[in-house]
């Protein structure tokens, strides 16, 4: 007979800890404090044979205070929803362990308080405790129809409640650092607005004669923007990476009728699915975990004026759909509203991809190609248009000479040459970037020439026909580290891109960046 006892304890013990190893497991997969509340309590309620379950959490200015976050109840239960009383959290909260009431009604504990005919008379709370500090308790309460909780039932609730209080916390930490990265953003963001704004309203313009450029092919591309700034039909502006299609964009807008409303720029590839809709259509406050307040969106910022998607070949076919109803009706839906609002906003997008080959490979949608590409302007890459690089070279140097206060930096014949000669991957952001490095590691004369420009472009140009000298494997080594730097800084620092611009996995490119001691900044 003992043994038979013993086999069933040990078959007890095995079945609480496959339990406890399941819910553990599934709450790993989650993220969400509210998805992973819902797991412990479902599992609870089934293991239990409970009616209703309970978990609240201690506010964090009153550690007196609970507020309801989680409630289960078995299908089969009454749907009267049990109201923990204070006398109860109290207890639990002041003793720190797991209470167990069989009887409501004769406990001496709590004479004042009544089960309402039976309906909540058994009852088990068990504090969730992280780290010395109760973050909430989780409370199980039966009908008088069934026994009192057993002791394996209410050591079973401490263990779960103990465990579910860490992965709890570790979920809502990591809520938390996710709220607080998307408010540091929007200030960053607010504060790029604002300086942009500013530089505006001093005296910026926007004319397409500001546009640097003399060659006919960029000449053609201003002739026809400046015709289509005087529509009101979409545009879609094509070329490679770098090559100013945001300038021609924003010149296209300020040379419009909405020249006085808004223009607002988003690149469509950085972002997730979810997080991009709700940044171009706003989200309503409780649509998702971690949605505090309404958030208006850039549609309903640029209403009047222009939005400009840039990458917007990378958007996903869900977002897509979102952008081709913009167009076809006006109509916006934020994430998580349940109506429509209307909004007036020409559409201006970008794209460095070939979007005819994006339509064959399913990855967007034709119907929104047709309405993109009423207008369409090609700007011609820098190595198509190396008439320009003298011009691009003396406005960018004159940025420069303000930007790092020096007003005697110049540029030699030989380094202009050179500059001329080169093959721009990169484009015009390529040529201001490369610069801008030059004019930084130049002497104390101010002067750039060949030998303060980078290996890659040096190797691109001919370096004025000369061939560097060296062991092979330093200057290999010193050429690979410079192009994978100036393919990071063409790329925004995105290593998928990079990678892909220099024919290497992503892996491949991480390796080099140990190698060299290059740090990764952003992906």
């Amino acid at each position: 007979m003992s043994q038979d006892s013993d086999i069933m304890r040990l078959q007890v013990a095995l079945d609480e800890l496959r339990l406890i190893n399941s819910l553990l497991s599934r709450i790993s997969q989650v993220r969400e404090s509210n998805h992973v509340m819902s797991i412990i309590l479902s599992e609870l309620i089934q293991a239990t044979d409970t009616d209703q379950g309970i978990i609240s959490l201690v506010s964090k200015s009153r550690k007196d205070e609970l507020s309801t976050v989680v409630r289960g109840t078995d299908s089969a239960a009454g749907a009267i929803p049990y109201l923990i009383d204070e006398s109860i959290s109290g207890w639990v909260l002041t003793n720190r362990r797991v209470l167990q009431v069989d009887n409501l009604d004769t406990d001496a504990r709590f004479s004042g308080l009544d089960s309402e005919d039976g309906r909540f008379a058994r009852i088990v709370c068990c504090p969730m405790v992280v780290r010395d500090e109760m973050i909430g308790l989780v409370t199980l309460v039966r009908s008088s129809r069934k026994p009192a909780f057993s002791e394996d039932h209410c050591r079973l609730a401490g263990i779960l409640a103990s465990q579910g209080a860490h992965l709890l916390a570790n979920a809502r930490l990591m809520e938390e650092l996710a709220r607080k990265n998307s408010l540091l953003e929007e200030a960053q963001q607010r504060l790029h607005d604002e300086n942009a704004q500013l530089r505006t309203e001093v005296g910026r313009t926007f004319g397409f004669e500001n546009i640097v450029g003399k060659s006919s092919a960029m000449k053609q591309t201003l002739v026809l923007a400046s015709k289509f700034a005087a529509n009101d039909a979409p545009v879609l502006i094509t070329g490679e990476t770098g090559t100013g299609k945001e300038l021609i964009a924003s010149a296209i807008h300020y040379n419009s009728e909405r020249r006085k409303k808004p223009f607002v720029v988003k690149n469509c590839g950085i972002k997730t699915e979810s997080l991009l809709e709700s940044e171009l259509f706003g989200h309503v406050k409780g649509a998702f975990t971690g949605a505090d307040r309404e958030k208006p969106g850039l549609f309903r910022e640029a209403d009047g004026g222009t939005i400009f998607l840039d990458e917007i070949g990378d958007a996903p076919l869900s977002t897509q759909a979102a952008i081709l109803r913009v167009i076809q009706t006006g109509e916006i839906r934020a994430v998580g509203a349940s109506r429509t609002e209307h909004v007036n906003v020409r559409v201006v997008s970008a794209t460095n991809k070939e979007l005819k080959d994006e339509i064959s490979r399913g990855s967007f949608r034709q119907d929104l190609f047709y309405r993109l590409n009423t207008f369409v302007i090609t700007l011609p890459p820098l190595r198509q248009r190396r008439d320009d690089i003298p011009l691009l070279v003396h406005f960018f140097l004159d940025k420069l000479r303000l930007k790092l206060n020096a007003p005697d930096l110049s540029l030699t014949p030989a380094a202009l040459d050179s500059l001329g000669r080169a093959h721009w991957p990169g484009n015009v952001r390529q040529l201001e970037h490369e610069l801008e490095r030059a004019a930084v590691v130049c002497g104390s004369d101010r002067v750039i020439d060949t030998d303060d420009l980078s290996m890659d472009l040096l190797a691109a140009a001919g370096s004025a026909g000369e061939t560097p000298k060296g062991h092979l494997r330093e200057v290999v080594e010193k050429i690979e580290r410079s192009m994978i730097g100036a393919a990071l800084r063409e790329h925004d620092g995105n290593l998928v891109r990079t990678s892909e611009a220099l024919g290497l996995t992503r892996k491949g490119l991480k390796d080099k960046m140990t190698r060299y001691g290059m740090r990764e900044e952003t992906e």
